[in-house]
């Protein structure tokens, strides 16, 4: 990685979920795809991906949703380019999680996203304050909290 660029990882001892807070200028990185969720706001810039089949840019408060096994890429088409916060969620521990807060909710199901990038403020809100809480890793009962929000 060159000086331009950096990453910032951590991962939550409770839950697993792994956060990263990064910085892109120009090519960031090739088409790949993840097994887990992601949900992430772009901080800083402007950040360019194909997803879906789509060409997507991301600005500031924009929130970035993603599906296990969806193939995407990213570039900053700005000098400046961007910095993003994204939670990498498992999807076993979703559906935990979402069983404990919704006891209706139907065993074996996902989740899934209909659009992938929201112009939600409250949707960006809770998914920067999850990724806050977890990645300074916070006290137990800040960081649930922020998690049920989400």
């Amino acid at each position: 990685m060159n000086a331009r660029n950096w990453i910032d990882l951590a991962q939550d001892a409770d839950t697993g979920i792994e956060s990263i807070r990064a910085h892109f200028r120009g090519h960031a990185y090739d088409p790949h795809w993840h097994d887990s969720f992601l949900v992430g706001v772009t901080e800083q810039g402007v950040q360019q991906f194909h997803c879906r089949r789509m060409k997507h840019v991301s600005t500031p408060g924009k929130a970035i949703l993603l599906e296990p096994g969806e193939l995407h890429d990213g570039h900053a088409p700005t000098e400046d380019g961007f910095t993003y916060s994204m939670l990498y969620l498992d999807p076993q521990w979703l559906e935990r999680e979402l069983h404990a807060l919704f006891e209706h909710a139907p065993a074996d199901s996902q989740p899934s996203f209909a659009d992938t990038l929201s112009t939600d403020r409250y949707l960006s809100g809770a998914i920067f304050r999850a990724f806050q809480a977890l990645h300074a890793r916070e006290l137990r009962i800040v960081r649930q909290s922020a998690i049920d929000d989400l």
